[in-house]
């Protein structure tokens, strides 16, 4: 790729805000009463780690991520780190009904569910059996007391990516295309199911 050659995918307009801008603050997060801030270069490091835990386990591409949360670090990890492995990230408003959250979850197909706590958590429980796609559930923030095997602590996520090589991660990347779709925006279902718009990395 030339140097005046345009950035048309998420991964290499990442690539280079963190090349250019890699010790600035790209994200702040206030925790215990003290921010925290996250540089565009460990942005761009926590999104490869969750892109290859999620690969772990199982997230391929043209496959679903729903997430449900409030606005936190680990969601932005979450979406990038979805579409970065060629997955397509999808949010879930946090106050949508367990029926709503299986219905986003079933209609993109998601391996994967990663929601902010235990409350999120209980959502997906009560309609695990009806979504056949669904392997995992990752939760943001606590879950260490949870006793089910296929929910992992976010810290566990991130240990997952160990068994994916970067050049795993590279292989997919390689593989995008621009008019590839890399996120689903579902409206609020007010009048009926909701629907699925369809963002490319364009």
């Amino acid at each position: 790729m030339s140097a005046h050659a345009p950035l048309s995918l998420v991964h290499q307009v990442l690539d280079k805000t963190a090349e250019q801008y890699g010790d600035w603050p790209a994200l702040k997060v206030k925790r215990n009463g003290d921010w925290h801030t996250f540089t565009w270069r460990e942005y761009r490091h926590n999104s490869r780690l969750v892109a290859r835990g999620l690969m772990a386990l199982g997230l391929t591409p043209g496959k679903g991520l729903a997430i449900i949360g409030y606005n936190c670090a680990e969601w932005f990890f979450a979406d990038v780190g979805a579409i970065l492995a060629g997955g397509v990230p999808a949010g879930i408003y946090t106050t949508s009904s367990p029926e709503q959250c299986q219905y986003i979850a079933h209609h993109c197909e998601a391996p994967v569910v990663i929601v902010e706590d235990k409350a999120q958590l209980v959502k997906f429980q009560q309609v695990w059996g009806d979504c056949p796609h669904l392997k995992h559930i990752v939760i943001m923030h606590g879950g260490s007391d949870v006793h089910d095997r296929r929910v992992l602590t976010w810290a566990q996520l991130l240990t997952k990516a160990d068994e994916v090589p970067e050049s795993a991660l590279e292989a997919r990347l390689a593989a995008q295309k621009p008019n590839d779709v890399c996120t689903l925006i579902y409206t609020s279902g007010t009048t009926g199911t909701p629907k699925a718009v369809m963002i490319t990395h364009d």
